[in-house]
């Protein structure tokens, strides 16, 4: 009996261990060029940083200071706009709503973070996240499948868990006639599981290289010394219980 009981319980262990030990879920951008917008006044670019936040850099490429106007200017995640002076401040008066960039200089006017939450949760439950080592793993909603090394997805532009994109208002002197407006996009092209030794717990890709266009990740499911602790403890709970039943003396029957 107690053997069969803890035969019973490694058996449980192993399923645990394949079902909740962490991976890696690499999210690849299409990077198609739509990115980046570049005249002779202005660069813009959608830009990916190591940590998994996307960020809007613009340059000034002319020897004049450049105005931004925040409040004619938009971001976009999945369709939805935000202007971009709301994430700076609740009000704000006039003279507040352009922003400068100097001759030559580079500024990066918004920043979209932590870039795994902002995937569609009607498409992707990428789990609860402790730091990034996601205490409970993610899957695709389409199957509703656990995240397992191996799965991919491929997506297009109208079906995409994420789609970014930004569209600005700028001129060349603070009461002057605006320039052409600049838009740039990107989405999510791709995603990836497999094992989460290319990105550390915060998201950060340990050698962005190996990836073809920019990508961010992030980890999902239990770290595999958490789950051999979980079952463990649970393993040696349940044997105390088997043993003392074991040892205990038997209770003579009921005469009714």
């Amino acid at each position: 009996m107690i053997k069969r009981t803890l035969t019973s319980l490694l058996v449980f262990f192993g399923v645990l261990s394949a079902s909740a030990s962490q991976v890696g879920v690499y999210c690849m951008m299409g990077s198609e060029g739509s990115q980046l917008y570049r005249d002779q006044n202005i660069r813009m670019e959608i830009a990916l940083t190591l940590n998994g936040t996307a960020v809007l850099e613009v340059e000034n490429l002319t020897d004049k200071v450049m105005y931004i106007d925040l409040a004619r200017s938009f971001v976009w995640v999945n369709g939805a706009s935000t202007s971009l002076i709301q994430p700076r401040m609740d009000s704000f008066e006039p003279e507040d709503r352009l922003l400068t960039i100097a001759p030559h200089g580079v500024n990066t006017i918004y920043a979209w973070e932590q870039l795994p939450l902002l995937l569609n949760p009607q498409m992707i439950y990428v789990g609860e996240p402790k730091s990034w080592g996601n205490t409970s793993k993610g899957r695709f909603l389409d199957t509703n499948k656990k995240f397992s090394k191996g799965d991919k997805r491929r997506y297009t532009r109208r079906t995409t868990p994420l789609a970014l994109a930004a569209d600005i208002e700028y001129r060349f002197t603070e009461d002057g006639e605006a320039e052409p407006r600049i838009k740039v996009s990107d989405y999510v092209e791709s995603i990836k599981v497999e094992s989460n030794m290319w990105v550390d717990k915060n998201g950060k890709l340990v050698n962005p290289r190996l990836f073809p266009h920019p990508c961010f990740a992030f980890r999902s499911g239990k770290t595999g010394g958490a789950v051999l602790g979980e079952a463990l403890a649970l393993t040696a709970a349940a044997g105390l219980i088997v043993l003392g039943a074991a040892v205990a003396p038997e209770v003579p029957a009921s005469a009714w």
